[in-house]
């Protein structure tokens, strides 16, 4: 009856021209971003869920609060360790969104908990050891000395690493047992998946 009605559907099927699949295709490339944007992202102020809500101890009413990740302290060696999947269902699958990544000076400043302000106060009032002093801001200036790369899927896949020589400055590809130069600008890639930083005033 479908044919009788409506002769050959395979007849009627237009293929796409070269084009249109060309479009398609950047739209699902992954976008890039920085990795300022990223650190705002994980420090960004999150309403919690009415079935989250915290019991006041005042009013002993359920509130809806807020929460919001800070960081506290910073280490002379500040390993940034990418997230590259995403869970759908029951299943995996690799980001391979291009984070665009500072060789020297990523500046950790607007990213550590203002302790003169009411969100430190309260941890300071809560904790029962005494806080650090407030670093100066040149403190918190980190220079890139290495990074760790993964190539592949979520299945398989191979580890490579660039680093920068301590003795001439210049950075290199390490790939199993073969070692090369690489420009600087070949560094910052989609296969980054850790990141290595040092203080810049600890060097």
């Amino acid at each position: 009856t479908l044919h009788s009605l409506f002769g050959n559907i395979q007849e009627e099927v237009v293929e796409d021209a070269a084009s249109v699949r060309l479009q398609q295709q950047a739209h699902r490339q992954q976008p890039s971003c920085t990795l300022d944007e990223c650190f705002q992202l994980y420090t960004k102020e999150e309403q919690l869920a009415p079935d989250d809500a915290w019991c006041c101890p005042h009013c002993k009413v359920p509130q809806q609060g807020t929460v919001k990740l800070s960081l506290w302290t910073l280490p002379d060696i500040l390993i940034i360790h990418l997230k590259r999947f995403r869970q759908v269902a029951e299943h995996r699958h690799k980001l391979t969104t291009l984070v665009k990544f500072p060789l020297r000076g990523l500046d950790m400043a607007p990213h550590v908990a203002q302790r003169g302000q009411a969100g430190g106060q309260t941890v300071g009032c809560w904790a029962p050891w005494q806080p650090p002093l407030c670093l100066p801001p040149r403190d918190y200036l980190y220079d890139l000395y290495a990074v760790c790369n993964h190539h592949g899927s979520m299945q398989g896949g191979h580890y490579t690493a660039y680093c920068c020589n301590a003795l001439d400055g210049r950075w290199y590809s390490y790939d199993d047992s073969r070692v090369e130069g690489v420009r600087e600008a070949e560094v910052s890639t989609r296969s980054a998946y850790i990141l290595f930083y040092q203080r810049r005033n600890a060097i």
